[in-house]
């Protein structure tokens, strides 16, 4: 995590006072971070702000305190959204994190008291720099998937000063309350600059408990899964699993009650007790829609008859569905594995290329432009033996420049074409059939750097590349997880395309078992479930047509040579040639009375 820089500040920026609402008399807890409570760029901890009856590193008591109120902080984003302490010069703040346009930095407020009330009072907006940054933000207090404040749009251009939000919204008797601060696209004005995501914090959280007493614990859920405010969670596996613990009362198992979306699920949750903890677990069956948002509302009474609520909102992966159109038949594979083609510049070379997937497709067709010359780089990639350059591999796709192990799996192999590394600014592409039975999958790509994954359409059927996965720019060895349903039995054909910029160069193909999120390479041999691939596939009759007194038939895939037979009753024994062997993908036949049925088969 990268540091701030003094250098753009102002003189006059290094002390920035800030304005924070709902103080004085009032009986507050202030999250204001005046004395650090952790190191700078160190991830909050979430123990902050719970149950406060006095001040202490970071927190500032007015008044009584919120002795019944706990905080869950979470955030929805990149792989570094979050909240980080940050106490320095300028700032004695919460600083949020990667904050790119479209993350969402969250702030759950829960009582463990079925008699306490939240109330969500006001907060402060704190950039980093006086300069041309703005940053705009939608501000909501939600109970569950209920607004109860908002969405209030913030927008402020950045000037090392506190931007106070007041918000006042209070909380039904025993209900969470959650504040989203969700990062959107900045309407900008002359010389104005979209804000850094690393240049803004928030500060002076303030928040108070109804009424200022302090309440009996009541029995409360102490873990849930899915994990609320959770997203990417597969469609087919979102089974729910929650914990309650004694409290000063215990919940009646009796009377346990869980909802998805409003409707009690079926069949019921199961309930069972081990020691202090009641466990209740559901095991979910049908398939969600791609991109949903569902809540599960877990309801109960304790043994004094007092009710209790936990609802958990999860958000469905964006999948795509498969068109039966683009299946093969089962068990159309014949030769298993994939082709793998490669494409370099000289390595001597000085011009600086994009990290981006749009370089790579350029590249691969030969049409990426060497600015030195204004021609066509010229690949320095050898070729392979199949008739587009490209290279038979006969298992699992798991490469690294150094043929070291990088990535997920160990036993990584060099990149077909390329000599041993270092090798920068190459693209690959590898062509895969993958044999799928009917079903939900998700599939993985740990890459450095970038990479699309896409379901091409069979040869002789009409229809768009539909991508899967993509990352579109430079990045470590890291995954990308992307899920998708077939619906149709069936061989689908691939693509995989990478691109390498500078330095270190990996890449693997996987599948994640759900829910059990186990990686397998596809086609690891030594793994009976893992997903076959195939290089070669059985002849395929894509079409026949009638030109005439002829019949033409057309046919994709398999490896010269060929021959097309027929035969007039599907009950008869033997088939007959129809002309000799033939290299070619079509044929014409005269057309006979009756009935009449061709096949082909290949090499």
């Amino acid at each position: 995590m990268k540091l701030k820089k003094f250098a753009k500040l102002r003189p006059g920026a290094l002390i920035a006072i800030g304005v924070c609402l709902g103080r004085g008399a009032q009986a507050d807890t202030v999250i204001d971070f005046n004395t650090a409570p952790g190191p700078v760029n160190a991830t909050v901890d979430q123990a902050l702000g719970d149950y406060v009856t006095a001040s202490s590193d970071g927190v500032t008591v007015t008044g009584f305190g919120t002795p019944n109120i706990g905080l869950t902080w979470s955030a929805v984003g990149e792989g570094d959204t979050g909240w980080e302490y940050y106490n320095d010069s300028v700032w004695s703040a919460i600083q949020l994190n990667d904050s790119t346009v479209g993350s969402s930095h969250r702030l759950t407020f829960t009582p463990n008291s079925a008699s306490a009330r939240v109330v969500v009072k006001s907060f402060s907006f704190h950039p980093y720099y006086n300069s041309t940054e703005r940053f705009s933000y939608n501000v909501s207090v939600l109970a569950g998937t209920n607004l109860l404040s908002g969405p209030t749009l913030v927008s402020f251009l950045s000037n090392a000063a506190k931007h106070p939000v007041s918000i006042n919204a209070t909380g039904a008797i025993g209900q969470t309350l959650k504040l989203r601060i969700s990062r959107v696209a900045s309407n900008l004005g002359a010389s104005e600059v979209e804000g850094d995501p690393y240049d803004i914090a928030v500060d002076d959280i303030t928040f108070a408990q109804l009424p200022a007493s302090v309440l009996p614990i009541g029995p409360q859920v102490v873990s849930v899964t899915p994990a609320d405010d959770a997203t990417g969670v597969a469609a087919n596996s979102y089974s729910y699993l929650a914990s309650i613990t004694n409290g000063a009362t215990t919940p009646v198992a009796s009377s346990i009650k869980l909802k998805l979306d409003g409707v009690l699920v079926s069949p019921p949750a199961t309930v069972t007790s081990v020691g202090d903890l009641t466990n209740v677990s559901y095991t979910a069956t049908s398939l969600l829609a791609s991109g949903s948002t569902h809540v599960y509302t877990l309801t109960y009474a304790d043994n004094l008859a007092v009710n209790y609520t936990n609802e958990t909102v999860f958000t469905v992966i964006s999948y795509a569905v498969l068109p039966g159109a683009y299946a093969l038949p089962p068990g159309s594979g014949i030769v298993p594995g994939f082709t793998y083609r490669s494409v370099a510049v000289n390595q001597d070379t000085t011009n600086v290329l994009a990290s981006s997937v749009a370089r790579a497709k350029a590249q691969l067709a030969g049409t990426l432009i060497d600015v030195s010359t204004g021609a066509p780089f010229t690949n320095t990639a050898s070729l392979g033996t199949n008739a587009d350059g490209s290279f038979s591999q006969d298992t699992v796709l798991n490469f690294s420049d150094f043929a070291t192990s990088q990535g997920d799996f160990p036993d990584d192999l060099q990149f077909p074409g390329l000599e041993a590394g270092p090798y920068d600014w190459f693209s690959t592409e590898a062509l895969l059939y993958l044999d799928l039975p009917a079903g939900y999958y998700r599939l993985g790509v740990n890459s450095d750097d970038g990479f699309e994954f896409n379901a091409l359409a069979p040869q002789g059927v009409p229809g768009a590349p539909i991508r899967l996965g993509i990352f579109d720019n430079g990045r470590g060895a890291s995954d990308t997880l992307f899920d998708f349903l077939v619906q149709t039995s069936g061989v689908y054909s691939f693509q995989l395309i990478y691109f390498e910029n500078q330095g270190s160069a990996s890449c693997e193909l996987f599948s994640v078992s759900l829910p059990a999120g186990t990686k397998t390479l596809v086609n690891d041999p030594a793994t009976l479930s893992a997903i076959k691939s195939y290089r070669v596939l059985r002849p395929h009759l894509t079409r026949i047509a009638r030109s005439g007194s002829n019949a033409v038939i057309d046919w994709a895939y398999g490896t010269p040579p060929f021959q097309l037979q027929f035969k007039n009753n599907l009950t008869n024994a033997v088939w007959t040639d129809v002309g000799g062997p033939t290299s070619a993908r079509t044929a014409t036949t005269p057309l006979l009375p009756g009935n009449g049925f061709f096949r082909v088969y290949g090499k």
